[in-house]
């Protein structure tokens, strides 16, 4: 399975049975609770920047 990595936002593996994501361009390898903690925070930081720029613009 696929899924992207937090380190360089490319393609890396999920491995299931040992609960890992790991990626071959950056040699990092992570526990799976661990990216899905980092992409949250990826996730919120983004929206957040959103909001921001949504108020700044004035609508």
């Amino acid at each position: 399975m696929d899924a992207r990595c937090t380190n360089c936002n490319d393609k890396a593996n999920y491995d299931i049975e040992n609960s890992k994501i790991i990626c071959k361009k950056c040699n990092i390898e992570i526990d799976y609770d661990e990216y899905i903690e980092k992409m949250r925070e990826k996730a919120l930081n983004m929206a957040d920047n959103v909001q921001e720029n949504w108020e700044k613009s004035g609508f």
